[in-house]
């Protein structure tokens, strides 16, 4: 028991800490400091005519160049990317069952007014969660595996939550794209 107090207090010096100390050592940092060199001097700036490209108010996009692409599709094309790699269902399946779950989400009863018509945010989030797992339930028996990893995987669970929240919010914007519910 007084070796485990010990223990700390020794002092091991290896062959690599001796490389590390020397190598701070041979370095002379005082060198590398900044130092003023003249004072009161002007900086001339070159008054040819440089017209500056605007600054990218969305940094975490690339702008110019490309077609437009549709908002919803990469929403659907983003979350299969992450939870449907290696599985047998391919990307176009995918999206057209998280479209028909979206489409089944509006259409239920409680939807508009617990949901649509909800000021308050935390409610309506609890509302759309109770509708989600509501369907989930009903659809395991056709839909086995996704259940399991909805049921099972809280990343998963809370990935699909966001996805069909962000799709009934973004649905008015995009009617014409989703197909009928079966």
């Amino acid at each position: 028991w007084f070796l485990k107090f010990l223990i700390p207090k020794l002092l091991i010096q290896s062959k690599e800490d001796a490389v590390i100390d020397e190598l701070l050592e041979s370095v002379d940092l005082s060198t590398y400091g900044l130092e003023r060199s003249k004072l009161n001097e002007k900086i001339e700036l070159d008054e040819s005519d440089n017209p500056l490209e605007p600054i990218n108010q969305n940094p975490r996009a690339a702008h110019g160049g490309e077609e437009e692409k549709d908002a919803l599709d990469e929403i659907i094309k983003n979350f299969n990317d992450r939870f449907f790699s290696g599985w047998e269902t391919t990307i176009e399946e995918a999206r057209v069952k998280h479209l028909v779950l979206a489409k089944s989400i509006m259409a239920h009863p409680d939807f508009e007014a617990k949901v649509a018509k909800n000021q308050d945010v935390q409610n309506s989030d609890l509302a759309l969660e109770k509708i989600l797992s509501q369907l989930m339930l009903d659809r395991r028996k056709a839909h086995i595996e996704e259940y399991k990893r909805y049921a099972k995987d809280d990343v998963y669970h809370q990935a699909l939550f966001n996805l069909m929240k962000q799709m009934v919010q973004n649905d008015a914007a995009f009617p014409h794209q989703h197909p009928p519910c079966r």
